[in-house]
């Protein structure tokens, strides 16, 4: 309840700062599960809504919770729920989901290219208080003719990471 609570302000922010769609999700017996969203005046409407279940390897959210994760863990819920194929661009190979999770440790967020809904692209970071293991993920996502370039490589993963940052301060001293 706490990282629902203190999440919803900073996901509507986030909604209204990109005019996209933004969500938070939490890893529950190995799958994303959303915990809140919010609209903005451009936004999709896509599937998603709070405690709708997701695989967490074909998700921006997902990806960034499982780079979070002991790799122990991350084995376990791969080997749960494997790696099927939503689209086309699904990661579906362990061994190149697991460098794509690298690749999310060293920039501090993930990218969903289409995996999971032909046509949209997402953004996602972790909320990880410090000291701590993580509590949640935000994203934002958007139809691939609008979220490209700068604003889905630079501009929107600040935003996220903003975000997290003030989630994660509340957590730990409110």
């Amino acid at each position: 309840m706490d990282i629902y609570e203190t999440a919803r302000p900073e996901v509507a922010s986030l909604a209204e700062k990109t005019g996209e769609m933004a969500n938070a999700a939490v890893e529950e017996h190995g799958q994303g599960v959303y915990i809140t969203r919010a609209e903005g005046t451009e936004a999709v409407t896509v599937d998603t809504y709070a405690g709708k279940r997701v695989k967490l390897h074909c998700t921006a959210l997902g990806k960034t919770i499982l780079a979070e994760l002991p790799e122990e863990r991350v084995d376990e819920i791969l080997d749960t729920h494997g790696l099927p194929a939503r689209t086309e661009n699904t990661i579906t190979d362990r061994a190149e989901l697991k460098a794509e999770l690298d690749d999310v440790r060293e920039r501090g967020y993930a990218y969903d290219r289409e995996e999971r809904l032909p046509g949209l692209r997402c953004v996602a970071a972790p909320v990880v208080p410090e000291g701590g293991d993580i509590v949640a993920a935000l994203s934002v996502s958007g139809p691939t003719t609008r979220i490209e370039g700068d604003l889905f490589h630079e501009e929107i993963p600040e935003l996220l990471r903003s975000a997290a940052n003030v989630v994660e301060i509340n957590l730990v001293y409110s």
